[in-house]
């Protein structure tokens, strides 16, 4: 099987982080959440420049925070202890940003990778 790019492939890892479907109204909210953040993830591993870098994590992190008020029937604790990990991986991204480092922003952003499998694998 051809590998994915490696936007797509975090952007799909983030999205399994975020599974869920306490009820089917919460479900169906964090099935756009994950789509949003799929695609918010590809822009932001395609960005050329800092300000739209900027504006795709503002969007990541605007997803992960709704997505952090959601519940997840089997394991709450280790998905609340994933969203935190997300949360930290998100304020060293910004951090990045905000010394102009489009390299360190981007490896940063990889490595929400790792901890999207870590905890998919805890949740499933």
């Amino acid at each position: 099987m051809a590998r994915l790019p490696l936007s797509l492939r975090a952007g799909l890892l983030l999205c399994a982080l975020l599974l869920a479907a306490p009820s089917f109204a919460q479900a169906g909210e964090i099935k756009a959440l994950m789509k949003d953040m799929k695609l918010a993830m590809q822009g932001a591993m395609a960005s050329t420049t800092m300000p739209e870098l900027s504006g795709y994590v503002a969007r990541l992190e605007r997803d992960e925070q709704q997505a952090s008020r959601q519940t997840w029937r089997d394991d709450q604790r280790t998905y609340d202890e994933g969203m935190q990990a997300l949360r930290q991986q998100l304020a060293e991204v910004d951090q990045a940003i905000r010394v102009n480092d489009m390299n360190g922003a981007k490896k940063a952003l990889q490595e929400i990778n790792n901890t999207r499998k870590h905890y998919h694998n805890l949740l499933s």
